[in-house]
């Protein structure tokens, strides 16, 4: 009796225990071929399978890209332009210029 690992692109896709014949899956909907693949007990779902070297290792996903920074939000825009203003002496152009930010951007 053997174990197979059923192989579609490269990941087990299920683990057959104590099979007497090597098991034969159809293809997947899209045409994709299933393979069977003589395994131990240590091989899981979801591991990769290497045909090159006929080895499975477990799968890594990858690490996920950096968050971009956040883009200042309208209210983001006015609390820096009222804490210019409170740093600041302020004068016309400096008020003019924060309420045309809150009230013209949307």
């Amino acid at each position: 009796m053997k174990t197979y690992a059923m192989i579609l692109q490269n990941r087990v896709i299920g683990v057959l225990l104590n099979q007497e014949t090597e098991p034969e899956w159809g293809p997947t909907p899209d045409g994709s071929p299933v393979t069977a693949i003589p395994c131990d007990d240590t091989v899981t779902l979801g591991m990769i399978y290497d045909p090159e070297t006929c080895t499975f290792s477990e799968y890594t996903p990858p690490e996920p890209e950096p968050m971009p920074e956040p883009k200042p939000t309208q209210l983001d825009r006015i609390e820096e332009q009222l804490n210019a203003l409170a740093a600041d002496s302020v004068t016309v152009e400096k008020l003019e210029a924060a309420i045309s930010e809150g009230v013209n951007e949307v």
